[in-house]
């Protein structure tokens, strides 16, 4: 009889000690981990729990972005100007986004073009964007005429 009592109150107590999640922690440490796929996981059961005037949101969805990144570097790319277009976005959003696609690797390169476009037409005097600008450049440079070429010339950068 003593047993079922133990474990139930070792059950208890369990459940007990755990407390709540903390969704921004626990996707800080996958993003760290490099466990994007999870940190994308958290960032959304992180926004599930805030109303939709949380002062948090756009900082949290910004983050989830950038881990979506090394997912989906289109969505990631759509997800973040659809912020963008809602939001009042600083300059170093724009950048952070950039260095995402960036990293996410030769996909991500394409998609860093129209962020960079967006970001340089709110912020024309933005160094830390017409330096990414120039990178991308250099990048299609190297590519001689292929798609990050041709997309770098469709928005005027040549």
């Amino acid at each position: 009889m003593k047993a079922p009592i133990l474990l139930a109150l070792t059950l208890f107590l369990t459940a007990c000690d755990s407390g709540p999640v903390n969704h921004s922690e626990e996707a800080s440490k996958a993003l760290q981990a490099r466990d994007y796929g999870a940190a994308v996981s958290h960032f959304d059961q992180a926004l599930a729990t805030l109303g939709p005037d949380s002062p948090e949101r756009t900082e949290i969805a910004l983050a989830r972005c950038g881990a979506r990144a090394h997912q989906d570097v289109k969505a990631a790319r759509a997800e973040f100007l659809e912020i963008a277009g809602s939001e009042d976005l600083k300059e170093k959003a724009y950048k952070n986004m950039v260095r995402n696609l960036f990293n996410a690797g030769s996909d991500g390169l394409l998609e860093a073009v129209i962020v960079v476009d967006a970001g340089i037409k709110k912020y024309p005097d933005s160094e830390g964007l017409m330096a990414y600008l120039e990178k991308l450049k250099a990048e299609a440079a190297k590519a001689e005429g292929g798609a990050l070429n041709k997309a770098l010339q469709g928005l005027g950068y040549s």
